[in-house]
């Protein structure tokens, strides 16, 4: 054999079988093709399928990845979100209860004024304030612990 028709039938064996690679690639994930029944067979010859362009490809792909990435996200927030959201309610209610600590101190230091004085209308308010505190303080705990049993479900 002569050295160019060497090079000349492996370039051509190169192209045929890259062709080949590229058309089975176009056929992944088609459906397979029907099988002709027995009998006299067509002399038409089928044109091969153009691959699906390659932005289809990664435009399908992007968006596979996108939606993996919404459900890691969501599945790595809802535990964050829950358990800070108890915290919170917790540190809520404790600063309620400091501030209903010093009002009921307060208070508690004002009580000889109960009955009658100048310092009666300051004991009432202080033991308002008191109670309103209190209650901040209680529902505060009472949401988180309420929160804490209920689980993801909220």
């Amino acid at each position: 054999m002569e050295p160019n028709s060497v090079g000349r039938k492996f370039g051509i064996g190169v192209r045929v079988a890259s062709k080949m690679m590229i058309e089975r690639a176009a056929r992944i994930g088609e459906k397979p093709a029907q099988v002709n029944p027995p009998g006299p067979k067509k002399t038409s010859v089928e044109k091969p399928r153009k691959p699906a362009p390659l932005t289809q490809v990664y435009a399908h792909r992007s968006k596979a990845v996108a939606q993996g990435a919404r459900k890691l996200t969501a599945a790595l927030w809802r535990p964050v979100a829950h358990a800070s959201g108890i915290i919170w309610l917790q540190i809520t209610g404790l600063f309620f209860s400091v501030f209903a600590i010093v009002f009921a101190s307060n208070t508690w230091k004002l009580r000889q004024n109960w009955s009658a004085g100048p310092g009666h209308a300051r004991f009432l308010a202080f033991a308002a304030v008191t109670l309103v505190f209190a209650w901040f303080a209680g529902s505060s705990f009472y949401r988180a612990g309420r929160k804490q049993r209920s689980g993801h479900r909220r």
